[in-house]
């Protein structure tokens, strides 16, 4: 108590302008790496040069953690740093390890609980629960005249005229069906129960012998011609299908008794933890409070943030948003499978050397990629002869000059390998100021505010008012250049499916 009436008089002694300072002293740096800075002023030029950059603190944060990750990788580079060797690959990459584990494991419990014949394929083609058919769509616009219907379906008529001189109807459909999903595949649709397609395309479906090709059917969607292949074409894909679908009844029901025979529970307060350490990552990194637990172990608020660190930004955006029967939920989901990847590790369950050795290729290549994407190869980084400082310079000159060129939208981002950017962050020194982070939008909104007004316009075109920018939305320009991003197995949050263009409800 004494202490804090101290404080409180030298407060009051120095006056509400020594208060203010006192608390501000650091609010000119937004985040740190290493040695390297990035101002508030500079992040605020950043945030506001940028075309279609969002100025809310969500947008910000992105763009300083952005620049953490890429500035350590710089870094580690001048350092002459070990990060392509194999131990660090597996600890970047970590995701990918589980989810193949998690899939070899899955795939072994499946040859063991599951195995169907053919005759199971023809007993559910001749049965009366699903049909598997294929179909050419001529698409044709809602609301349209019978004028504008016609050209459609004369080429309709074309093809069912081609069809009965004996045309191959995958061949047709791939070339000619305007559905793309099942134009790749030769027209087929995936097995569906009755009245899973709109009523004039079902009914004619199902009333369809063996072999049998229909005339044109049209549905709101277009023009549609309808086949349904004899049994020895359709077996393979319903033995596929059934499959699948014991997976689906035998994945749920085993995760299920994962957590049964594990009495796993998620912990009251756990929904709480998990938006803290959204909230403040950098803090809670190392946190050992549980948010549910299990027999043998539990998981932790770091543990959750490690899966949270694989996931893409939007889904992290998601979980930020999300409710508390959601993240429950989310809690469950990663213990399972954590309790789903000690099975494996009990069956010695691994990567294959081949599957390994591809991960450690890709990983590698991704390095030499961003190395030349940033000039991380010029002279000054790669002579041996020249001094570690020195070095160090140059590496923080070609990060700041690779950040001018994304926010000008003359580069695309180049994602680190998978968790790369945890894996540098747990060898060095970092942090994001928040303090900083508030004035570095301030001086953005100011400069854009100015920009306009001597513009004699209203706000920039694409740029948003605070707290526009969507959850996990990323900066125009800072978006990741196109390619496959992998997730632990099940930790994705659910996502919205389209409908089919095929004219499924």
């Amino acid at each position: 108590m004494r202490r804090v009436l101290l404080l409180v008089s030298v407060l009051a002694l120095a006056g509400c302008s020594g208060f203010k300072d006192l608390f501000t002293a650091h609010a000119d740096e937004a985040a740190h790496a290493g040695a390297q800075h990035l101002t508030a002023e500079r992040l605020g030029a950043m945030l506001a040069g940028g075309k279609g950059i969002q100025l809310n603190r969500e947008a910000a944060e992105f763009v300083s953690n952005v620049w953490i990750d890429y500035s350590l990788f710089a870094q580690a580079i001048a350092a002459r740093s070990v990060i392509n060797d194999s131990t660090t690959a597996a600890a970047a990459m970590w995701p990918e390890l589980a989810e193949l584990r998690g899939s070899h494991w899955h795939d072994s419990l499946m040859a063991r609980r599951s195995h169907f014949s053919n005759a199971s394929a023809d007993s559910v083609y001749g049965g009366t629960s699903v049909r598997l058919v294929q179909h050419i769509l001529i698409p044709v616009r809602p609301n349209s005249t019978p004028e504008e219907k016609a050209p459609a379906r004369k080429k309709a008529e074309e093809l069912v005229a081609k069809l009965k001189q004996g045309a191959n109807f995958g061949a047709l459909a791939a070339a000619n069906s305007g559905d793309p999903g099942s134009a790749r595949d030769s027209g087929y649709l995936p097995p569906s129960p009755r009245g899973a397609f709109v009523a004039a395309f079902d009914s004619t479906a199902w009333a369809l012998k063996p072999g049998e090709t229909s005339g044109i059917v049209e549905s709101p969607f277009g023009f549609h011609i309808i086949r349904r292949p004899p049994a020895d074409a359709a077996r393979t894909r319903l033995l596929a299908w059934l499959q699948q679908s014991a997976g689906g009844k035998l994945d749920s029901l085993y995760m299920d008794s994962l957590g049964i025979k594990a009495h796993l529970k998620v912990l009251p307060d756990a929904p709480k933890a998990m938006k803290g350490a959204l909230d403040d990552p950098q803090g809670e990194a190392k946190s050992s409070r549980k948010i549910a637990d299990f027999t043998g172990g539990g998981l932790t608020v770091a543990e959750f943030l490690r899966w949270v660190r694989a996931l893409p930004p939007q889904y992290v955006g998601q979980l930020r948003s999300a409710d508390t029967a959601s993240l429950a939920n989310f809690a469950k989901i990663l213990s399972s499978n954590v309790l789903l990847l000690r099975e494996a590790d009990s069956a010695r369950i691994t990567v294959t050397p081949d599957e390994w050795k591809t991960m450690l290729e890709r990983y590698r290549g991704q390095l030499d990629t961003l190395r030349l994407e940033m000039d991380l190869d010029a002279a000054g980084l790669s002579d041996s002869t020249v001094r570690t400082a020195d070095r160090m310079k140059v590496a923080n000159l070609k990060v700041e000059q690779y950040f001018d060129d994304l926010i000008a939208g003359k580069r695309r981002l180049r994602p680190l390998p998978a968790t790369l950017g945890a894996v540098l962050r747990s060898r060095s020194d970092w942090g994001i100021n928040q303090a900083g982070v508030s004035r570095a939008l301030d001086l953005a909104r100011a400069k854009q505010a100015a920009d306009s007004a001597a513009h004699g316009k209203g706000p920039r075109p694409g740029a948003m008012p605070p707290g526009a920018l969507p959850p996990g939305a990323m900066p125009p320009g800072m978006q990741p250049a196109p390619g496959p991003a992998p997730a632990p197995n099940g930790a994705v949050p659910d996502t919205i499916k389209k409908p089919d263009a095929a004219g499924k409800k």
